[in-house]
């Protein structure tokens, strides 16, 4: 298994984004989804801010970056304050998901190939165990297992 940064990151992405079709398909408990979209979202944050934007060429993406991760918990939090059941829920979960989307575009579009170009591939290696050692650490203290 590949464990350099941009392959744990874009996993991570892909994680979210079966999240997000369980939410919107219904299959579960949306609160309980949205709980674990929220520990697994703040966890991925934390991870890219603190041990790969740092290594960003550009210090003008690392603030963007961070900037669409606070938005994404932003709207992420109002969401999880209204009923799943009620008439505005499905309207914020698509702001979320959009707002979530669009920063994953820009990601993997733009910020990760930068990454890959200015770091060595050990240090992608390095990066990726320390993303993840964070990413762990801060599921493991929202309670879920990876």
């Amino acid at each position: 298994m590949a464990s350099d940064a941009v392959t744990l990151i874009t996993n991570d992405h892909r994680m979210m984004e079966q999240l997000f079709d369980r939410l919107r398909d219904g299959d579960g408990d949306r609160q309980l989804l949205l709980d674990e979209c929220a520990a697994r979202l703040t966890a991925h944050s934390h991870a890219e801010e603190q041990k790969v934007y740092t290594e960003l060429p550009s210090a003008e993406e690392a603030h963007h970056g961070a900037d669409e991760h606070h938005e994404a918990e932003r709207l992420l939090h109002d969401l999880q304050r209204i009923s799943p059941e009620g008439p505005d829920f499905d309207e914020k979960l698509e702001e979320f998901i959009a707002a979530v989307r669009h920063h994953v575009e820009h990601e993997e579009s733009v910020v990760l190939p930068e990454l890959r170009e200015a770091v060595s591939p050990e240090r992608l290696e390095e990066l990726g165990a320390a993303f993840e050692e964070i990413r762990i650490a801060e599921l493991a203290v929202a309670g879920i297992r990876v």
